[in-house]
């Protein structure tokens, strides 16, 4: 039995295409063999700390993981079991228990959506905040929960997030703000409204970060129903006549907890 089991192991090596070889690189961790065909090793060769972190063998599709559709195989496969390998089209690690692929882990979390808030302006004290849909993943902000996939970029729907999953979800909101100085002598805050109707407001004292731009870190946690949706604004502690400008370097970030 086990020269089987050898045999599939070099059958897998001399087969599969997604291996990596290292040539001329610095290697500053004995352990980390230049040779290596399964897993790739990164390096930082100006610390003296070694190994910072390893890559997956990697296929484009899920189509291409061996061992599916007519390859897959009747009996487990013992010696392959816990066999990983990164899947380029959906950004998921797939692990093999013997007989089927499963996931495995995500490089992008699909419980978290985060967005960028478009500038606005108030002069009396309270403005409802416009959440830009666009999805810029290497500056992180993306949509795995939908909240704003295939939502009209025009008011009112621009201000809206919509809860396609009932659960529990914690909102962060990371608010910059200019304006005179008078606007910064209350506080600021957010109010959250779902359906319109509202539901919590909060009130911070403004952190003056760089003598112009003043910056409030709010959360909300809230439970929502599928096909409602909720919209947040901006709010001063006095209302009235109170004018400042929301600035385009704010965030807003949805997870669902539960």
């Amino acid at each position: 039995m086990k020269k089987y089991i050898f045999c599939l192991y070099l059958f897998v090596l001399n087969s599969y295409s997604a291996q990596v070889n290292f040539t001329n690189i610095p290697n500053p961790d004995s352990n980390a063999n230049g040779n290596d065909q399964v897993m790739m090793y990164m390096t930082n060769t100006t610390e003296a700390s070694g190994i910072k972190g390893f890559g997956l063998p990697a296929v484009n599709a899920d189509v291409d993981l061996p061992y599916t559709g007519i390859n897959a195989p009747s009996v487990r496969i013992e010696a392959l079991r816990g066999m990983l390998l990164f899947v380029k089209s959906t950004g998921q690690a797939m692990v093999f228990d013997g007989l089927v692929w499963s996931k495995a882990f995500e490089v992008e979390s699909d419980n978290i959506s985060r967005f960028q808030i478009n500038a606005v302006s108030t002069t009396s004290g309270s403005v409802l905040l416009p959440i830009n849909s666009l999805i810029d993943k290497p500056n992180f902000l993306a949509d795995p929960l939908r909240l704003k996939t295939n939502v009209s970029t025009v008011a009112p729907n621009l201000n809206r997030l919509y809860v396609r999953q009932t659960g529990l979800y914690r909102i962060n909101l990371n608010l910059n703000f200019t304006g005179p100085a008078g606007s910064f002598s209350n506080r600021l805050g957010a109010g959250l409204y779902i359906n319109d109707a509202q539901r919590f407001q909060l009130l911070e004292n403004t952190v003056n970060y760089d003598g112009t731009n003043r910056k409030i870190n709010l959360d909300f946690s809230v439970y929502a129903v599928q096909g409602q949706y909720i919209t947040l604004e901006a709010i001063s502690e006095i209302g009235g006549t109170t004018s400042y400008n929301v600035t385009n370097n704010s965030f807003v970030t949805v997870e669902k907890v539960l």
